[in-house]
């Protein structure tokens, strides 16, 4: 598993493309306002949650709209593809039965068309920096490569949750009561500084909480990433691909007979 492993998955980039184009569409086929859903889900949590932290426990962070976008986003992005590629493999069954193709395409394409939904988001929290003239600066030039590596890191979390539900039952399950835990484990609501210091080692090994605060740093704050939180989300997206990609392979071949 390897460059070999990569390259393989590449050359049926175009099936990757069109499950993903499948995806969306089914996803909002009979919702009438279609892929403004991906916009609307997380502007009706940020004001939300700026209502509950502005007048009942104020919070006292400047543009906490921003604030909180910067972390809802990603956090959607993770949250909807692990929910919904969990069970990829099982709900395509027959698919997986039919026809021979790497079944790492099916998790990868639900991961792809929910990138197309978090890039169609961005729009929102482009909308809010510009409403409160928190104008990009180059340090914005940061965020295709911060995007690139939550890919990784979603991908490789998705491909070991589908494979353990495709041989385990249960996992959709515990990926449910597991999505609860990280919400609250990733700075949502809060910065890391707000934590005690002696527990803020565990969250700093919660990558996405490394993300979100290198959203913040480019898009909100306006400075340069810091770059060992930006070398620790980089390792941490490429050992959750690895080892998300090692259960796959694993298990795959056990797919067609228990899917």
């Amino acid at each position: 598993m390897g460059y070999a492993y990569l390259k393989k998955i590449y050359d049926y980039r175009e099936l990757i493309k069109t499950l993903a184009a499948k995806e969306v569409k089914i996803k909002y086929k009979s919702a009438v306002l279609g892929w403004l859903w991906s916009i609307l889900n997380p502007l009706l949590l940020m004001i939300v949650f700026s209502l509950v932290f502005t007048f009942i426990l104020p919070v006292h962070k400047e543009h906490f709209p921003i604030f909180l976008l910067c972390a809802l986003l990603p956090w959607f992005f993770l949250s909807i593809s692990l929910n919904s590629s969990t069970t990829s493999i099982v709900e395509n069954s027959s698919l997986i039965k039919k026809a021979y193709f790497p079944h790492e395409v099916i998790p990868i394409s639900v991961v792809a068309a929910n990138l197309v939904n978090f890039l169609i988001s961005l729009v929102l929290l482009f909308a809010f920096l510009f409403y409160f003239r928190v104008y990009p600066t180059v340090y914005a030039l940061f965020l295709p490569l911060i995007v690139l590596f939550q890919c990784v890191f979603v991908t490789g979390v998705c491909l070991g949750a589908c494979a353990l539900h495709t041989m385990f039952r249960d996992v959709r399950y515990a990926v449910e009561l597991l999505l609860v835990v990280w919400f609250y484990a990733t700075p949502v609501f809060y910065a890391i500084s707000d934590v005690p210091a002696r527990f803020r080692t565990i969250f700093y090994c919660n990558p996405l909480s490394l993300f979100v605060m290198l959203y913040r740093d480019i898009l909100l704050y306006q400075r340069s990433p810091d770059l060992l939180l930006f070398g620790g989300a980089i390792v941490a997206s490429l050992i959750c691909f690895i080892i998300g990609a090692f259960i796959f392979f694993k298990y795959k071949k056990y797919f067609v007979d228990v899917a």
